[in-house]
């Protein structure tokens, strides 16, 4: 009898297959009692299994096919780029003086992300987040103009003033960092003012809150914050760990989990994306509401392949959150 070339790994398994639920044929070895099949891991080809035809005739543990797994939690990638004296580059951990410059050409950087299917844009104004000055505001009015996909920005977003010209450029959010901790209410207002478009960017040091640049570190806890916006009509929260941004070693979970279970806003994720499988710890806490991934280095070295990406967590994707809101998606 020929046998299924996919199939899906049950819960009792997950040990077994390492976390990993979806694996294909790749070979089979031995014969009658001792035949086994070699399966791989479709999202991740470095995990190979051998075992034995007994154990995936146990619907305990294995199903022939890919099957269908409960309703899995919205998760959007969101490329990042950031925009320093017109130029596409990026900090490490948030330093000014250690910069890597990608692209001289941001407008041409974002329609590609475009194309690879992004939903959205995300930018960051290192110019503006550090003096305070529209440095980018050309670039960032030609990217709006030439996309069809929303964009979101942040840096040097200290005053109303400041964010309805930003909101006019074209812009579909307006983050908002140093000011949610220096003015809070004017936060709240603008908010009630224009509903879902603005977000709070919290980015922490060891829990605390950094402003100005990530230049100046707070006596105030990323939690208290978030927790002073519930109820104000605040978009989005984009929860930033300095100590991983930019170097690709994985996302601070415990962290992220202390956000989303601060308050009931929609909590982003940055900070740390490095390779799929970090994307994919996420959803471990999206039930939390972790519902969105920024994503910036990793895309542009090449680690993480931004369409690969959005298949792996998409609303059809072959892999689901394997362990309770309080665990690792491996093991």
């Amino acid at each position: 009898m020929k046998l299924p070339q996919q199939w899906t790994a049950q819960s009792a398994a997950l040990a077994l297959s390492r976390g990993y639920r979806h694996f294909r044929v790749v070979g089979e070895q031995g014969k009658g009692p001792s035949r086994a099949l070699e399966i791989e891991a479709i999202l991740n080809r470095a995990v190979r299994l051998v075992v034995p035809l007994q154990h995936l005739r146990d619907r305990g543990l294995w199903q022939p096919g890919w099957q269908s797994l409960s309703t899995p939690a919205v998760m959007q990638i969101i490329p990042a780029i950031d925009l320093l004296d017109g130029h596409c580059v990026r900090l490490h951990q948030g330093d000014y003086g250690q910069v890597t410059r990608f692209s001289d050409d941001p407008v041409a950087q974002a329609l590609d992300w475009q194309r690879q299917g992004a939903q959205r844009l995300h930018l960051v104004d290192l110019d503006g987040a550090k003096t305070g000055q529209p440095v980018n505001d050309q670039v960032v009015k030609a990217i709006t103009a030439a996309l069809s996909i929303p964009v979101q920005l942040g840096g040097g977003v200290r005053s109303a003033e400041r964010a309805e010209e930003l909101l006019r450029c074209g812009l579909d959010r307006v983050i908002l960092g140093t000011v949610a901790i220096e003015q809070p209410t004017l936060v709240s207002e603008l908010a009630a003012r224009y509903p879902g478009k603005v977000v709070v960017g919290i980015d922490a040091k060891d829990g605390m809150v950094a402003t100005r640049g990530w230049i100046e570190t707070s006596t105030v806890k990323a939690t208290e914050l978030a927790k002073r916006f519930e109820g104000t009509g605040v978009a989005a929260i984009i929860s930033t760990d300095i100590a991983t941004d930019g170097t690709l070693a994985g996302p601070n979970l415990e962290a992220l989990r202390a956000m989303a279970e601060a308050s009931s806003i929609p909590v982003i994720a940055s900070g740390g994306i490095g390779t799929l499988e970090d994307i994919l710890s996420l959803l471990a806490i999206a039930p939390l509401g972790v519902t969105g991934v920024i994503v910036g280095r990793a895309l542009y070295d090449g680690t993480v392949d931004l369409a690969e990406a959005l298949q792996a967590i998409g609303p059809e994707r072959l892999q689901d959150a394997l362990t309770s809101p309080t665990g690792s998606i491996t093991v």
